[in-house]
């Protein structure tokens, strides 16, 4: 021990600071300890409500008094039983064009051409659609003027302005809400649509109103009741990306074809390949070497527009499966019945040339009044 003597002196000032540290590190954290313990300053004055609510998130006055607006319309039950397109369409041979005749006047699309066709018996109604200028659905052929006051080409009207216009002066004008409602009150009846138009843009607009009509109404199931009528693959995609509807037709006249068993045979695969059940197609393009392709396909045949009941017998015996006409019922197709006397077309198959391809007007128009 005597050799570190020397520095006795020094360990003991080093023991003695470190003791001092310590203690006053005790102290330091006892001070917090009890700062910690200490109540909260009550002289701090707290906020009991909050800040004043922006003004375009605080509720009107008096909102809570008002009364709920009223509920959208839910869906209606679906009748038990109901056909759908594809069963009425089956048990029928007449397709009433234009909603049928009345008083000798065709595609009208008005209310009393399909009363009066359904008194005869005819329940399948093929009904020509158009986009009014505040782009709703009614039932009109074409803007032509003469039909009703003030509507023409240049004049397209809203809704309000075309239901509130008769047609021909005394004839009730159509709109698609109209015709769902129809439907409603008629459950034996199918509709076929011809639109028109082929441009994705005016289909997608037609048919997304049609679809939300329905929806309104409560009445979407009967859209199962319509068979709609597309005019190319590409309107197919485009109908059937809005609504998917159980029931398509092909209709040719206005792209055409060859009017060989070959194209035929085409089209009738590309039906089958995606679940499309008809094709329609002009009377004179007809052949009923067709008969067997479409019967190998699925796929049933219509041909339009028809108004001699001879040769609307002549077509259903070589193979096609309904005529659409303006004024043929079921009891001129009956060979027992008094025939009616025939009148002639209103409608007028395109030249189209040797190969019966529509003209190339017709093509390059997207919009069709032919049918």
């Amino acid at each position: 021990m005597a050799r570190f003597g020397k520095y006795t002196s020094w360990i003991c000032v080093l023991a003695a600071l470190v003791l001092l540290e310590f203690v006053g590190l005790v102290g330091a954290l006892a001070w917090i300890g009890g700062r910690e313990a200490e109540p909260a300053d009550l002289s701090v004055p707290v906020q009991e409500e909050p800040p004043d609510m922006p003004a375009w998130l605080a509720p009107a006055s008096g909102a809570s008094d008002a009364p709920a607006p009223p509920p959208q319309a839910g869906e209606k039950e679906r009748p038990a039983g109901e056909l759908t397109a594809a069963e009425i369409l089956g048990g029928s041979q007449i397709i009433a064009h234009g909603m049928g005749s009345v008083d000798g006047e065709a595609i009208l699309n008005c209310l009393e051409g399909f009363q009066e066709q359904y008194e005869k018996g005819v329940r399948v109604f093929e009904v020509d659609l158009r986009l009014t200028a505040d782009q709703q659905v009614v039932l009109r052929h074409d803007w032509r003027a003469g039909w009703q006051e003030g509507i023409s080409e240049t004049a397209v009207p809203t809704l309000e302005e075309f239901l509130d216009k008769p047609l021909l002066g005394k004839y009730t004008p159509l709109s698609f809400r109209n015709l769902l409602e129809l439907m409603e009150d008629y459950p034996d009846i199918c509709v076929v649509t011809d639109s028109k138009f082929t441009d994705a843009e005016i289909v997608r607009l037609q048919f997304e109103a049609m679809v939300r009509d329905a929806r309104e109404l409560g009445l979407s199931y009967l859209l199962d009741r319509v068979a709609v009528q597309v005019y190319d693959p590409l309107m197919f995609k485009v109908v059937d990306s809005v609504h998917h509807f159980r029931h398509y037709i092909y209709t040719l006249y206005v792209e055409g074809f060859g009017r060989t068993e070959a194209s035929f045979r085409e089209r009738a695969l590309f039906c089958a390949q995606n679940g499309i059940q008809g094709i329609t197609m002009w009377d004179t393009w007809w052949d009923g070497a067709f008969a067997p392709i479409a019967a190998r396909c699925g796929v049933k045949v219509y041909t339009h527009t028809v108004n001699d009941p001879q040769q609307a017998s002549a077509l259903l015996e070589s193979g096609v499966a309904a005529v659409y006409t303006d004024e043929l019922t079921p009891a001129a197709l009956d060979p027992e019945a008094p025939q009616e006397t025939a009148q002639e077309n209103t409608d007028t198959p395109p030249e189209g040339g040797e190969s019966g391809e529509a003209s190339p007007e017709e093509k390059g128009d997207s919009e069709h009044g032919a049918d």
